[in-house]
C-alpha cells in the first residue's frame, strides 16, 4: 500500500487498544473506537456544541458555571422581582397611598405579565436558542427593579412592577434548552435541581431585607440593590448561555398545531400536576403570611422569620436530581405533594411557632422540590424541545393559580383563613394520583 493510500485509510490511529479516545481539531471531535472480532479501529467525528450555537466552536461553561449562573437569574427574577412587591407592598402602599384595590390590581397586572412573558418564551425559544431570552429575562428584572427604585410616583410603580415580572416568564423555561445542549446527560437533572433552587436562595435574601428596610425610604436603596445585581446576572450568563436554535433538535412540521405537537402520552398527568401545583401553591404563597402575622400569639417577627424558613428549607430543592435518581419521578412527585397538602393543613392549627415553623419548613422544601421536578418531568415528555414543553407546563401552572386565587380567597372571607386552608390542602391530594409517563409524540 502506497503512503498515501496508508494516510487516507479512515481506520488509521495511535497504536492503543482498550478505552476510546478523543482529539478535537477545532470544528469536530474525533473519538476511536476499538475495532470487534479483530477488525482495525473506527473513526467516529461530530460537530463540537457551541456555547453561540454555530458548530465549530468550543463549549466554555461547564455544567458548575452554568449551573451558577443560572442560579443567580433565578434569585434575581423570581425573589426580587417578581415575589419582591409582594415583599414590600407595606413600604409601597405608605409611600405610594395605595388601597388595598388598587394593591391587588398592580398584583394582578403583574401576574398577566408574567403570564404573557411564558407564552411569548414557549413560542419563539425554539427559533432564538436560550441565551437571547435569558438575557432579555435578566435584563427586564434590571429595567423593572430600576424603576421601582426611582419611582417617583404610583404609575412609574406599576410599570416597574410589570416589566419586572416578565423577568421568570423569559427566562426560566430556556434553561432547559441550555441544560440539554450544554450538560452531559447524567448531571442533567442535578443542574435544573440547583439552578430552579435559585428562588430559595434569593428569598432568603429579599425576606430580611424587606423587613430591615421597613422605615423611611431605605427600599429604594434595596431595589437598587436588586438592579445591581440582576444586571450581573445578565451579563454573566450572556457570557456562558448558548445562543441560537439547537442544529440536533426539529421543530414541529410546518403548519402543524403546537396543541397536536403537546398532545402526547405523558403530557395529561404533566398539565394536570402543573395546574394542581400551580393552584396550592400560589393560594399559600398569597394567604400564608396574613395567617401568621394576623395572629394575636404572634410577635411582629414572626412573618419575616416565616420567611427565611421558607426559603431555608427551600435548598433542598437542590437535591432534586438525587431525589429522582434514587426513588424515581412518581415516588418523588407522591412524597412532595403530600408535603405541600400537609403545609396547608398545618395552617389550620392556631397559629405557634411549632406550627407556623412546620408549615413553613413543609412548604419550602416541597414547594422548591415540586418547582425542580416540573423541570426534569417537562423534558421527559418534551425532549426533543424542552424549553417550550417545560413553558406548556408553567401555563398550566399559572391558569391553576389564576383559577383558584379568586375562589379559595373569597371562601376565605366567608369562612376565614382556617377553613380556606384546610380546602386546600384537600385539592393537594389529587396530585397523589397522577402517574409520569413518557413516550414519543402522537402520530
Amino acid at each position: 500500500m502506497s503512503g498515501s493510500a496508508s494516510r487516507a485509510a479512515p481506520w488509521r490511529c495511535p497504536p492503543t487498544t482498550g478505552s476510546p479516545t478523543s482529539r478535537s481539531t477545532g470544528t469536530t471531535t474525533d473519538r476511536w473506537l476499538p475495532g470487534e472480532g479483530g477488525l482495525p479501529p473506527v473513526r467516529v467525528s461530530s460537530p463540537v456544541q457551541s456555547v453561540s450555537g454555530d458548530p465549530g466552536t468550543r463549549v466554555v461553561a461547564s455544567p458548575g458555571h452554568l449551573a451558577a449562573a443560572g442560579l443567580t437569574a433565578i434569585a434575581v427574577s423570581f425573589a426580587f422581582a417578581r415575589y419582591g412587591y409582594g415583599l414590600f407592598l407595606p413600604q409601597f402602599r405608605e409611600a405610594f397611598a395605595l388601597s388595598t384595590e388598587a394593591a391587588g390590581l398592580l398584583a394582578a397586572a403583574g401576574y398577566a405579565a408574567y403570564l404573557l412573558a411564558l407564552v411569548v418564551t414557549g413560542a419563539v425559544v425554539s427559533r432564538t436558542g436560550p441565551r437571547l431570552l435569558v438575557v432579555v429575562g435578566t435584563s427586564a428584572a434590571t429595567l423593572g427593579t430600576a424603576m421601582v427604585a426611582a419611582a417617583p410616583n404610583a404609575l412609574v410603580l406599576a410599570i416597574g412592577v410589570c416589566v419586572a415580572a416578565t423577568s421568570p416568564g423569559g427566562c426560566w423555561a430556556p434553561f432547559s434548552d441550555a441544560v440539554a445542549r450544554q450538560v452531559p446527560p447524567d448531571r442533567q437533572h442535578r443542574t435544573l435541581s440547583v439552578i430552579t433552587s435559585g428562588t430559595t436562595f434569593g428569598v432568603l435574601v429579599s425576606a430580611p431585607v424587606a423587613w430591615l428596610t421597613g422605615a423611611a425610604s431605605t427600599w429604594r436603596l434595596a431595589w437598587a440593590g436588586f438592579a445591581v445585581v440582576a444586571l450581573i446576572s445578565a451579563v454573566w450568563n450572556a457570557l456562558l448561555v448558548a445562543g441560537g436554535p439547537d442544529p440536533r433538535r426539529t421543530d414541529a412540521p410546518a403548519g402543524a398545531s403546537p396543541w397536536r405537537w403537546l398532545r402526547r402520552t405523558g403530557s395529561a398527568p404533566l398539565l394536570l400536576g402543573s395546574a394542581g401545583f400551580g393552584l396550592t401553591s400560589t393560594v399559600y404563597w398569597t394567604y400564608a403570611v396574613d395567617r401568621v402575622a394576623g395572629a394575636p400569639t404572634m410577635p411582629d417577627v414572626a412573618a419575616p422569620v416565616f420567611w427565611v424558613l421558607v426559603g431555608g428549607s427551600g435548598i433542598l430543592g437542590t437535591a432534586t436530581g438525587s431525589l429522582v435518581a434514587a426513588g424515581g419521578l412518581r415516588r418523588t412527585l407522591v412524597v412532595t405533594s403530600l408535603a405541600l397538602g400537609l403545609a396547608s393543613a398545618v395552617m389550620v392549627l392556631p397559629p405557634s411557632w411549632a406550627s407556623v415553623a412546620s408549615s413553613a419548613v413543609l412548604f419550602g422544601s416541597s414547594f422548591m422540590v415540586l418547582s425542580a421536578l416540573l423541570v426534569i418531568w417537562s423534558g421527559e415528555v418534551f425532549p426533543e424541545r424542552p424549553a417550550t414543553g417545560f413553558s406548556a407546563a408553567l401555563c398550566a401552572l399559572a391558569l391553576g393559580a389564576i383559577a383558584g386565587l379568586p375562589l379559595l380567597g373569597g371562601y376565605a372571607d366567608a369562612r376565614g383563613l382556617p377553613a380556606m386552608f384546610a380546602v386546600n390542602a384537600v385539592l393537594a391530594l389529587p396530585m397523589l394520583l397522577l402517574r409520569p409517563r413518557f413516550a414519543r409524540p402522537s402520530p
